[in-house]
């Protein structure tokens, strides 16, 4: 795959799961550039393109770059699952229970469905 930005052409393979998200990449001044590997563009922090710059300037930036992004991948909220069904303990009365069951198999799943119904 080729890679381009900031003055030359960059070679690089698919992104694996270990890999950094920001790597360095030499462009053909001799300058540095620090490439999202992601997103397939050089980086940017703030408003500014990290191209040529120096080797030291290119390995800081993407050193916050990468401790960045590995932060927000552990701060990622997990969605909840939608269709999950949490026991719980209710006193209703004995009548209450006697008329859903005499309904037959899926009593419960009937009180859910009124209970949700409801517009609290």
């Amino acid at each position: 795959m080729k890679l381009t930005g900031c003055g030359g052409t960059y070679r690089n393979s698919e992104m694996s799961i270990h890999e950094k998200r920001f790597s360095m990449v030499l462009d053909p001044t001799n300058l540095w550039t620090v490439w999202d590997n992601q997103e397939e563009i050089p980086a940017m922090f703030g408003d500014r393109v990290l191209c040529s710059l120096s080797e030291n300037e290119a390995h800081s930036a993407s050193d916050v770059l990468n401790a960045i992004d590995d932060r927000r991948r552990w701060l990622r909220p997990v969605p909840a699952p939608q269709d999950v069904s949490l026991p719980m303990e209710t006193v209703l009365e004995a009548e209450v229970i006697a008329k859903f069951k005499a309904t037959g198999p899926g009593w419960q799943s009937r009180i859910n469905d009124l209970l949700r119904a409801v517009k609290l």
